[in-house]
């Protein structure tokens, strides 16, 4: 009898611990599933309206006449060159602004350059803006360098509060002398 009841302790404890290695084998293979499976199919939200989301350029913010000052090459194995700007212009066209900035071009494929860099624009009374800007450019056949982006603003008082939180549309020209118009618009 004693041996009967061993056997049978012995019996239950391998069942148990068969089960508990069953479940956890069976819960691994489970979440590991999951884990990499593709994300599930996204739903339309019939509440949401594609026609109400839009964008379009508002109000000329500021046009800008300006010359290269200096460049460098910040890393010799990289096709990246720094580019360090002062000029002048209008905002709004009611008030005559001086505008410097730092720039960094970096060429990538098909002759397409990616920009981005930092500037600041101050009024005659030293109102002052700072911005940061990124945009995406080429050199056209005309041998001048065009490019497009977005300026985020961050003023510090006067005239230019009105620009905190606008993100402006640039459109730039660049001739072979490093001599660049730039006009910046609202994005609406």
């Amino acid at each position: 009898m004693k041996l009967s009841n061993t056997f049978d302790r012995t019996s239950n404890s391998t069942i148990i611990i068969t089960v508990l290695l069953t479940a956890v084998i069976i819960y691994t293979a489970i979440s590991h599933q999951l884990l990499f499976a593709p994300p599930p199919v996204m739903m339309v939200d019939p509440t949401l309206h594609p026609e109400n989301v839009t964008a379009s350029i508002g109000n000329l913010i500021m046009v800008s006449f300006s010359s290269g000052t200096g460049m460098r090459m910040p890393e010799p194995d990289k096709p990246t060159m720094e580019v360090s700007y002062v000029g002048g212009g209008n905002y709004r066209a009611t008030t005559n602004i001086s505008d410097f900035g730092t720039v960094m071009i970096e060429s990538g494929a098909n002759g397409s350059s990616t920009i981005h860099g930092q500037g600041m624009i101050m009024d005659s009374k030293g109102e002052v803006v700072t911005y940061r800007i990124q945009g995406v450019g080429n050199m056209g056949a005309d041998g001048y360098f065009r490019n497009h982006g977005m300026i985020f603003f961050n003023p510090s008082s006067g005239v230019f509060n009105e620009l905190s939180g606008t993100v402006g549309i640039f459109a730039n020209e660049v001739n072979q002398k490093g001599n660049a118009v730039t006009k910046v618009w609202e994005l609406q």
